[in-house]
């Protein structure tokens, strides 16, 4: 049940991208020969008008199919016969729809369930804040330079990118004067793990495997997604808070393998010599308000949110090319819809599931956008810049040639999503 939810919420996502397309295709007189909701064989259509309206097979997804899009057409209302303006804005309203499913998704989270602010509510002792003379109730506002729309977004980026080098902090005081200071940051305690995350039962942390990180410990060891973790070395645990702490606090200085025992089937399966890993990151040891703003409040603060979303996706597009991130840690459909199958099953209530699963397709839709205004051949922003360069040079490629560069990439897409396979499989199925 969870899967197919997974695939419906993520077939959603993209039929609003279609949608895009679709609607000002219609806008502009485009003759569009069919809208198909979801892949594969047709198990139903009707037409209204010129346009076919088909429902397949595989849920997953959708497409819109005009009339001279990537092929040679004399009719005057083909795709490819329309002025260049016109095909830039049917091509642009896919990401554009994608940005603006997220903005509403992201307001009725909001609406629902607050914000966190970039107001500070709590500072540690040991925090960098203190001896900068940041307190409770300054507003940061920039981080080297960069502004904080989103303090959760934002600081989590930051601090995931951070290096040794000092900091440039700019806040505004309670008495609204705005101020600059340099931090250096620190690294938290470390502290030992395994390497995955559990499954949430309402508030709590259960003892089942959820994800299974990348050549993790566990990974190496054989365990999976679904694992119930019942003991470790012979210290039973129920929960996410008993690994932890029996890792880090009870199994003694000298002993840095343990032996887990798990249920998988309604077997007992026992690992030996697993030994975690020490982990530590960069942190502010500081916590934000978080406040309940009205409708207008709640606009605003998605559209910070919007903004911080794309940084962060434009952001880490480039750690990858600079190693910072490694594909390693890149998901493709497979963990998505694990993600959003995990989603499903958090929360006490169907308003919490609902909740959480907005706030994941706000960002799941924004990254979408974003992403397809990328120009990689066969995205949205690959057609934009080849129209921009025909605005340029006064005519039109080839639409042979302008078809080959499409197949060209969509070969390579499919090439790396079969890729992330072999990142996503491990974590969520194995």
């Amino acid at each position: 049940m969870n899967l197919l939810v997974a695939l419906i919420v993520l077939s959603v996502l993209i039929l609003v991208h279609e949608l895009g397309h679709f609607l000002v295709a219609k806008w502009s007189g485009i003759r569009v020969l069919e809208f198909s909701m979801f892949m594969g064989p047709k198990l139903f259509s009707f037409r209204k008008g010129e346009t076919q309206y088909t429902l397949r097979l595989i849920p997953m997804g959708g497409y819109v199919k005009m009339e001279g899009e990537e092929t040679e057409s004399d009719d005057p209302r083909a795709f490819s016969a329309q002025k260049v303006w016109k095909r830039f804005l049917v091509v642009l309203a896919g990401p554009v729809m994608n940005v603006a499913l997220a903005f509403l998704l992201m307001t009725v989270f909001i609406l629902s369930s607050g914000v966190m602010t970039n107001r500070l509510s709590e500072i540690g002792t040991n925090s960098p804040f203190t001896a900068a003379g940041i307190k409770v109730g300054d507003r940061l506002i920039s981080w080297n330079g960069k502004t904080i729309h989103d303090a959760k977004t934002d600081i989590t980026m930051f601090l995931y990118g951070a290096k040794e080098a000092p900091v440039d902090i700019g806040w505004v005081s309670a008495d609204g004067s705005r101020q600059e200071a340099e931090i250096q940051l620190f690294k938290t305690d470390p502290v030992y793990r395994l390497g995955f995350s559990v499954m949430i039962d309402g508030e709590t942390g259960t003892n089942v495997i959820d994800m299974v990180e990348t050549d993790s410990p566990i990974q190496k060891a054989g365990l999976k997604h679904g694992d119930r973790i019942v003991k470790i070395n012979d210290v039973e645990v129920t929960n996410r808070d008993e690994i932890f702490g029996y890792i880090n606090d009870g199994r003694g200085e000298g002993n840095p393998a343990v032996t887990v025992t798990v249920h998988r089937n309604e077997q007992s399966i026992i690992f030996r010599d697993i030994v975690p890993f020490v982990d530590t990151h960069y942190t502010i040891d500081a916590d934000f308000e978080v406040e309940h703003p009205g409708f207008f409040g709640a606009m605003a603060a998605s559209g910070r949110y919007s903004a911080s979303t794309v940084r962060m996706v434009l952001t880490t597009v480039g750690w990858m090319f600079t190693g910072q991130v490694s594909f390693k840690d890149v998901s493709g459909p497979v963990g998505i819809v694990g993600t959003i199958g995990s989603v499903v099953e958090r929360g006490p209530s169907l308003l919490d599931k609902l909740l959480s699963m907005a706030s994941l397709g706000a960002m799941l839709s924004l990254n979408l956008g974003v992403m397809n205004l990328i120009p990689f051949p066969a995205l949205d922003g690959s057609k934009l810049v080849l129209l921009i360069i025909e605005k340029i040079r006064r005519k039109p490629l080839p639409p042979e040639k302008e078809g080959l560069i499409s197949l060209i990439g969509f070969s390579l897409l499919i090439i790396l999503l079969v890729a992330t396979l072999f990142n996503d499989i491990p974590r969520w199925l194995m």
